[in-house]
């Protein structure tokens, strides 16, 4: 069995063991997770997590990071991540239609703080991922 964890920088957003099976959106495409795995570092796309215990199946949405196995340690390290049933779809396309706006407030100055600017994407980036992993639902 595996143990999995999901790390952002606000802490540990899921944690579990005797986990059967974990499928990770990749940049290389979606990556299936069994113990036995070798090791490997991949890099994490927005998307969907899904994480297979006795107990059932957890379906998380997660932004952008990085994937590390290690014997049968799968570990997350994600800028962002919530278990789609925690998912507010109206609260998701406030946080979007916001970001957006500001995006395009920011474009339209001359001086644009690539710092600011950056935050703003990753908000509107995961506000699009959180969406489309609760319409799978």
């Amino acid at each position: 069995m595996l143990s999995f964890e999901i790390i952002t920088p606000a802490g540990v957003v899921f944690q579990a063991e005797n986990v059967a099976s974990v499928t990770l959106p990749t940049s290389a495409g979606e990556l299936g997770i069994l113990p036995g795995h070798i090791p490997l570092t991949a890099e994490i796309e927005p998307g969907e997590v899904d994480v297979v215990t006795a107990a059932g199946t957890t379906r998380l949405a997660v932004d952008r990071g990085y994937g590390r196995v290690i014997a049968d340690r799968v570990s997350v390290l994600a800028e962002a991540a919530i278990d789609v049933k925690e998912i507010d779809l109206s609260a998701v396309e406030n946080a979007q239609a916001r970001a957006e706006a500001a995006i395009a407030a920011a474009r339209d100055r001359k001086e644009i703080d690539p710092v600011e600017l950056e935050k703003l994407e990753a908000v509107a980036r995961f506000a699009i991922a959180q969406k489309l992993v609760k319409g799978r639902r």
